[in-house]
């Protein structure tokens, strides 16, 4: 499967899940998809990570100083940050925050030319 066959299954997925009223399926889906799109646009710059790990790929993207910042800000709310302090709570986020969204937008930075539903 192509990265940009990998890329549609996520978004795909994500969206049903979000239907089926799944949002944290569909927060998962959107980070693999995002991580497929890194891994590619790292792999164009001749930059292949020895790991499939999303999150290794999100790393690597924040530590290049030529990040874009509207990139680099799409990535840290995917990445899973620690939104605060009490572990019980960490799993919720604020509602306006969507990661299918920021992932979608993280896409279309990297590969505009390239046409993800």
């Amino acid at each position: 499967m192509s990265w940009q066959q990998s890329v549609q299954h996520e978004l795909d997925t994500a969206d049903a899940a979000r239907a089926r009223g799944n949002e944290g399926m569909a927060r998962v889906c959107a980070r693999r998809a995002a991580g497929w799109a890194i891994k590619a646009h790292l792999g164009e710059a001749g930059m292949n990570l020895d790991t499939n790990s999303v999150i290794e790929h999100f790393r690597h993207m924040l530590a290049q100083d030529d990040t874009q910042p509207e990139l680099r800000q799409l990535i840290q709310r995917l990445r899973m940050p620690k939104l605060r302090p009490n572990l019980a709570e960490d799993s919720f986020f604020p509602e306006d925050i969507d990661l299918l969204a920021d992932a979608r937008q993280l896409i279309r930075l990297l590969f505009p030319a390239e046409d993800f539903r």
